[in-house]
């Protein structure tokens, strides 16, 4: 299921330099959606479920990795095989391993409740929680999902609580999100494009004098935790490039204009 941040955000000063600080958000509810949606988004999510299920337009890539995938099953498969008991699944978030038993068999997060998977989660992250129905509850430390794979509908999946077969094994909950917000105070500000790690990701609408995270008129994006490149230009000859750290729970401003320009 992909979720929405609702946010109450609190501020807190921070080291300023040309309009760049960060800010504290407090997530207070995580429901249906993403904080915002957009293109960039969207296709980070999808490419994030190619990924996982080795769903490569690569025939070699694919090859290779169906071929870890069957090391993989082999070594889930002899542990399930040699047991003739097996523990409850506690509820709360649990490393798992999900396979259809030929494509991939891959590695992510699954909170458990009364018995039953109530979401799934890739690459440890909460803006990459995947759209799954439950068919059966968890039964001897497995559960079987129908989920949604980008381009190939949907996919019938085991989900093997592995990590568990020698007692509870609780693990963290996902990463929270962080925020970026773009934004500047010159008055070629609504034609700043903005590229993030070569990919363009939207443009300012407006100009505004002191903006706060997820202003009207800026850029506001949502990243997994992380380091990212990015490249802004207006039109003429103003342009910006470098990188920026995205904290999970914090958004951070990025002021462009005339005085940290390229």
């Amino acid at each position: 299921m992909i979720k929405t941040y609702f946010t109450t955000i609190l501020l807190f000063a921070s080291a300023l330099c040309f309009g760049q600080n960060y800010i504290q958000v407090n997530q207070t509810a995580y429901q249906q959606n993403n904080f915002q949606i957009n293109n960039y988004g969207l296709n980070n999510v999808a490419n994030a479920m190619i990924d996982f299920t080795n769903a490569w337009e690569d025939e070699k890539r694919k090859t290779r990795a169906i071929s870890r995938t069957k090391a993989q099953l082999e070594i889930v498969r002899n542990q399930y095989n040699d047991r003739t008991d097996f523990p409850q699944i506690v509820d709360g978030w649990h490393l798992v391993k999900i396979t259809d038993n030929f494509n991939y068999c891959s590695d992510a997060k699954a909170f458990v409740s009364d018995g039953r998977i109530e979401e799934i989660v890739i690459n440890n992250y909460y803006g990459h929680s995947v759209d799954f129905n439950t068919m059966t509850p968890i039964k001897d430390a497995k559960a079987v999902i129908n989920w949604q794979l980008p381009n190939r509908g949907t996919d019938t999946a085991e989900v093997y609580f592995v990590y568990d077969l020698n007692g509870p094994n609780l693990t963290n909950e996902p990463q929270k999100p962080g925020f970026i917000t773009f934004w500047s105070d010159h008055r070629k500000a609504k034609t700043i494009e903005v590229w993030i790690d070569r990919v363009k990701v939207g443009q300012l609408s407006k100009e505004i004098e002191n903006a706060e995270c997820f202003a009207d008129g800026g850029l506001s994006l949502q990243f997994k935790p992380g380091v990212y490149e990015f490249k802004a230009a207006a039109h003429g000859s103003m342009d910006w490039r470098g990188t920026f750290e995205i904290k999970e729970d914090q958004c951070y401003t990025y002021l462009m204009n005339r005085n940290n320009t390229n």
